[in-house]
């Protein structure tokens, strides 16, 4: 990728490297590593919405597949993360949009069950976008998630 303008933040010269991305999601934190960004000299990356976006799914995938326990703040950050209504997501996990609104206040535990149809639905919208794009799975994605 040819990078043919200054750092926005600072003015040096980009490259394309490696750049750790931090995302809390909720009381985690998940580092990032694997994709290739522009960064200049001063270590500041250059991400445009669509590639922030993907961090964010990404970051919910990690917590809502790894992390011991998900409460109502993960939750909603995995559903923000897809641009999605309570409405929506509801349709799509097909449970009430109260159920949704329950799971996000802490009102109501998520069942395991629940918690794998959630996940269902985020990594479908990473390869729904990867075959739009005609992008080929990433296999090493390389992604730590730490308790906050």
């Amino acid at each position: 990728m040819n990078i043919d303008h200054p750092c926005v933040e600072c003015g040096a010269k980009l490259s394309m490297r490696g750049h750790i991305k931090r995302t809390r999601v909720g009381r985690y934190k998940v580092d990032d590593n694997s994709q290739r960004v522009p960064v200049c000299t001063n270590g500041h990356a250059e991400l445009d919405a669509d590639q922030l976006a993907e961090y964010e799914r990404r970051a919910a995938v990690v917590v809502l597949s790894e992390a011991g326990d998900v409460a109502g703040n993960e939750i909603r950050f995995a559903r923000k993360s897809l641009g999605l209504t309570q409405v929506r997501l509801a349709a799509l996990m097909e449970v009430a949009q109260e159920t949704i609104s329950r799971w996000e206040t802490g009102s109501e535990s998520m069942s395991r069950v629940s918690r794998l149809a959630l996940l269902a639905v985020v990594c479908a919208a990473g390869s729904l976008d990867r075959l739009a794009k005609n992008e080929p799975a990433r296999v090493a994605e390389v992604l730590h998630v730490h308790a906050a």
